[in-house]
């Protein structure tokens, strides 16, 4: 796996110093690992432990479309003692992807896991998967992001495999709502609310 590279940050550094600089494709992982949706349960875990990863991202047709965890492959089949070369990706995927761009802040990035109780957000540029970023990717950056990512440590720490899974969407780039239906306008991804305010 290769991470992307940090900028180095003083501890002194103020948050809106952070925000104001530092971008999530600063601290992203560029390397995403991908599989189709139609692979099963024990491809996926193969990938996984071949590659030391976490999560994959799974795609249909070339399109990013969900995402599987550790966590999903524990909870949705070893835990209902379903037969791993039997599930495909599709029926245990969290689906739709929850994105930001690459030249979203960090401290975005931040609030939008604290208001969705997510772990990672996919960075998508020109429609594809160009990168992830995890709440231990922006943990590591500066101790002064802990008074913001306090609550992210919390549920870090706490989080049990068994409660809901993630819910993954796309989040308009104007209001920073999450969307099922975000749509590109005028070269902005936006959320049906925002979309006929611009018309």
């Amino acid at each position: 796996m290769v991470l992307g590279t940090q900028r180095d940050l003083e501890t002194s550094t103020s948050l809106k110093e952070i925000e104001n600089e530092m971008l999530v494709s600063e601290v992203m992982t560029k390397n995403v690992f991908i599989l189709d949706v139609g692979v099963n349960v024990i491809e996926i875990a193969d990938e996984m432990t071949k590659c030391n990863v976490s999560s994959i991202v799974i795609t249909k047709n070339g399109d990013a479309v969900g995402i599987i965890t550790e966590r999903d492959i524990v909870r949705k089949v070893v835990a209902r003692e379903k037969e791993p070369d039997k599930i495909s990706a599709s029926e245990i995927m969290s689906s739709p992807l929850m994105t930001i761009r690459p030249s979203t802040n960090i401290i975005d990035a931040a609030k939008i896991m604290l208001k969705h109780d997510i772990r990672r957000l996919i960075i998508k540029e020109n429609g594809s998967a160009s990168g992830i970023v995890t709440d231990k990717d922006l943990l590591m950056i500066a101790p002064g992001l802990n008074t913001i990512l306090e609550n992210l440590i919390e549920m870090n720490n706490e989080q049990n495999i068994f409660q809901t899974p993630e819910l993954e969407k796309e989040i308009c780039e104007h209001c920073s709502a999450a969307s099922e239906n975000v749509m590109l306008v005028n070269g902005l991804m936006l959320c049906e609310s925002c979309k006929d305010s611009e018309s």
